[in-house]
This record gives C-alpha cells, sequence and structure tokens, in this order.
C-alpha cells in the first residue's frame, strides 16, 4: 500500500515538473483498474484470483527529435487456492530513449525491470519468494499517418538464478497497426522468447491480432485474438488459446476533467496435451484512465496490450493475460 502511495504522488507532480521546463514536453497515461479471474482445472477443481493495477506510461520529450519514455507499473494479486491465499505483487519500471529521424522512422534503447514478491499463507508461517527481472534490448520503428511498424530484439535476465548452470534468453518481435478510418483501427503482433537453460531449449510465441471502433460519441468497443504456443522441448509442446472483448467511454465531453471507462472479458483456453488436464481462464476487468498533457486515452489494464505491441517479451505478455 506504500508504494501505491507513493506511485500516486508520483503521478499528480510528474506533469508539473516536466512542464516547469519551457523546453520539455509531457504526454502520459495512467489507468487504475481492477481485475477478477477464474481458473478451471477441469478436472483437478478451480481457484480465484483477484487484483488491482496501477500503470503509468508517459513520453518525455527534451529536443524535437530525442525524447525519454518513462513507464511504471504496480499491481496486487490475490490468489485463493483451496482456502490458502497467495499474495503476488508485480512492480515494473522501464525507461525508454527513442531519437527520431524526421521522415517518420525512429530507433532507441529499452531497459525494464521487475521485481516480483510471492507470499503464500501455510499453517506452517508464510512462505515469501521474490525474483528480479531485467530486459533491455534495442527497437526501431516507422510512423507515418495512419501507419505505424515497430521491431525489437533484446535479452532478458533473473534473479536468483537456477541451480546447476546460467539461463540465455533472447526476446524479440514486430508489432504494425493500421488506421482505416479515424475511428476504426486493427493491429496486431509477434512475440519470440527463446531460452536456453543448461542445454535445453525452449522457446515461447505469441501471435495476436485485435480493433477497436469509436462510434463518435465518447463510446468504443475494442477486441483481440491471440495464440500463444509453448515449447518445452522434450516435456512437449503446449497452445493457449485467448480472446477479448472490451467496451470504453470517454466522460470528457460531460466535463473539464478528461476520463475513460472501461470494462472487459477474456477468455483463455490452455491445452496441455495428454496431461488430461485443460485450464481454462476467465477474467473480468474494470479500469479508469486518465490522459495526461496530450497523452492517449488508451486503457492501459487491458489484455489487448499484447496485440497493440505493448510488450516485448512473450514471458511478460503471458503474465500481463491474468
Amino acid at each position: 500500500m506504500k508504494r501505491l502511495l507513493l506511485a500516486g504522488a508520483a503521478v499528480v507532480f510528474m506533469p508539473a515538473v516536466a512542464t516547469a521546463q519551457s523546453a520539455v514536453t509531457f504526454d502520459g497515461t495512467v489507468s487504475l483498474g481492477f481485475s477478477m479471474s477464474n481458473v478451471d482445472l477441469d478436472p483437478i477443481g478451480d481457484f480465484d484470483l483477484s487484483g488491482m493495477t496501477l500503470e503509468l506510461d508517459t513520453d518525455i520529450g527534451l529536443t524535437d527529435a530525442f525524447s525519454v519514455g518513462l513507464d511504471f507499473g504496480l499491481s496486487a494479486n490475490t490468489v485463493d487456492v483451496a482456502g490458502t491465499d497467495i499474495d503476488i505483487d508485480l512492480m515494473s519500471l522501464a525507461i525508454e530513449p527513442v531519437y527520431q529521424f524526421g521522415n517518420g522512422a525512429y530507433a532507441g534503447v529499452y531497459y525494464r525491470m521487475g521485481d516480483l514478491d510471492l507470499s503464500i499463507g501455510d499453517i506452517f508461517g508464510p512462505i515469501n519468494i521474490g525474483v528480479d527481472t531485467e530486459s533491455y534490448g534495442l527497437f526501431g520503428g516507422y510512423e507515418d499517418g495512419p501507419i505505424w511498424v515497430e521491431a525489437f530484439i533484446g535479452t532478458s535476465d533473473g534473479e536468483p538464478e537456477i541451480p546447476g548452470g546460467g539461463i540465455d534468453i533472447m526476446d524479440y518481435g514486430i508489432a504494425a497497426s493500421y488506421d482505416i478510418n479515424p475511428d476504426f483501427d486493427v493491429f496486431g503482433s509477434i512475440l519470440r522468447t527463446d531460452i536456453d537453460a543448461g542445454g535445453a531449449d525452449l522457446a515461447l510465441t505469441a501471435y495476436s491480432i485485435g480493433a477497436d471502433y469509436g462510434f463518435g460519441n465518447g463510446l468504443a468497443v475494442y477486441g483481440s485474438v491471440g495464440l500463444l504456443d509453448i515449447d518445452l522441448g522434450p516435456l512437449g509442446d503446449f497452445d493457449a488459446t485467448g480472446m477479448t472483448l472490451g467496451m470504453s467511454y470517454d466522460l470528457s465531453g460531460m466535463g473539464s476533467v478528461p476520463v475513460v471507462l472501461n470494462a472487459e472479458y477474456s477468455r483463455t483456453t490452455v491445452d496441455l496435451g495428454g496431461l488430461g488436464i485443460d485450464p481454462e481462464i476467465d477474467r473480468f476487468a474494470l479500469g479508469v484512465t486518465i490522459p495526461l498533457g496530450g497523452g492517449s486515452s488508451q486503457p492501459l489494464n487491458t489484455n489487448t496490450g499484447t496485440a497493440r505491441g505493448d510488450y516485448r517479451s512473450a514471458i511478460a505478455a503471458l503474465v500481463q493475460s491474468f
């Protein structure tokens, strides 16, 4: 809770700090979300997961050609498994310096860190597990009028390391969008994460496509479909298919404060081959989004983020989908 309050204070004061320098421009988006998920592990049983998220995406323009993206995320989740509560807290911070070449092309570098804390209630006392991750790499793209396309390549690592050898993780992918008209646009992405764990080659590949449509009165609908292929080498090849449908409403026409409300439903089905378990995940999410400066009003707490190209790791896309 203390970290949540500190993050909220940063959201309030960051625009003022940025605009205090006349040469600096500031755009941003902040979303507060709540979600509830039911995971059905037929025939074993099911469990519930609930959580809250605070997400902030910003872009600070230092010159006409050079800007720095600063993103922050905080989520607090609770899983109820057979009467035992498991608390999962995730904090992420990213920085992305970008250079615009003036012809629509741009290039930059990214660095993202994540702090995952897992606390399991137990009759012998709580069990606490912490995992720190880092991702960094290069990206480049082109944006002109209705067209946007971006590709990236990078690497990830984490602590604690698995005993018996190191793990090499390579991330790469491409995302694109096209505005068919001012009210209708389509988007999609392909993400790939290759993992070399002590000589064992593992891979996750995510394919996703989506669209959104605005009715011109503040109301918009959006959705996406996706496939995640998980190749665990000798352990088998598993697939997960997902679908998200959502609706948002922009309240800026009713007052001076720009606020966007959104609600969505997601369903994910996992095929675990011959293990005899077919997990199904139903997720409901609500959110409040506020654009800062000239920032986007697109909600950040949405499962269409993978299709929109918000992630630079197939593992990150998988974690965020819950």
